[in-house]
């Protein structure tokens, strides 16, 4: 789904966009694709990933489906079917494609095989100088903390406040739940786009309990 800085975030508008867009092409599974992950941002889990299935049978060689489909059962913490339906679509992709990669990173992180997760990150060649953010956490899990520190300070020269979120999904994990907070404050700060993730973001789960949290939520006036 595509956001502009001015109008992002506005997930009853984008609703009600995505309902049009399935009335007038209910058969193309791109918009299937996009409606159905939004549908799982959103909390409705089950239809969005029987969208998702359907989407991949429309368009079986499109490694976006896939991609899509492995994304939502990860958020749904269905991880042994997020890892089949990236397995599914890793014939499709260029070889150490970086966007790839990271499907399958946090899907080995989830799945707790955080040593399959640096061979994954660090196999993209000169690519992973986009996968500092994956390293951050791999390293941490590791006892690497030293550079996982490096790789979060690679990640924070490279992209700067552009990736608020990003860097609020690494604090969580850490367990610097006061920092992860105050990045996710500025994520919102700056409407960062993917506070879309919000609701369903494994990463942020170690947040949830916490007031300042549930005070973005109601911000974002993300669906209950």
């Amino acid at each position: 789904m595509a956001f502009d800085r001015e109008n992002s975030l506005d997930f009853a508008g984008a609703s009600e966009e995505w309902q049009r867009a399935m009335t007038l092409a209910p058969g193309n599974a791109r918009v299937l694709r996009d409606y159905s992950q939004f549908a799982v941002q959103m909390g409705r889990t089950d239809a969005g990933i029987a969208g998702l299935r359907r989407a991949a049978v429309l368009d079986p060689l499109n490694a976006e489906s896939y991609g899509f489909l492995s994304g939502a059962l990860r958020s749904a913490r269905r991880y042994d079917e997020a890892l089949a339906a990236y397995q599914d679509g890793l014939s499709l992709r260029p070889k150490n494609d970086p966007l790839w990669a990271a499907y399958g990173a946090l899907i080995y992180y989830a799945l707790g095989d955080f040593e399959k997760m640096r061979t994954v990150c660090e196999g993209v060649g000169e690519a992973v100088k986009d996968l500092q953010d994956c390293l951050a956490l791999a390293y941490h899990k590791l006892g690497r903390q030293a550079d996982a520190e490096t790789a979060l300070a690679r990640f924070k020269a490279l992209e700067g406040n552009a990736r608020a979120y990003g860097y609020a999904t690494i604090y969580a994990q850490w367990g610097n739940v006061p920092k992860a907070l105050e990045w996710l404050e500025t994520a919102l700060q700056l409407h960062d786009p993917l506070l879309i993730n919000l609701k369903t973001d494994p990463l942020l789960d170690p947040l949830r309990n916490e007031p300042r949290f549930q005070a973005v939520m109601r911000e974002l006036k993300v669906p209950q």
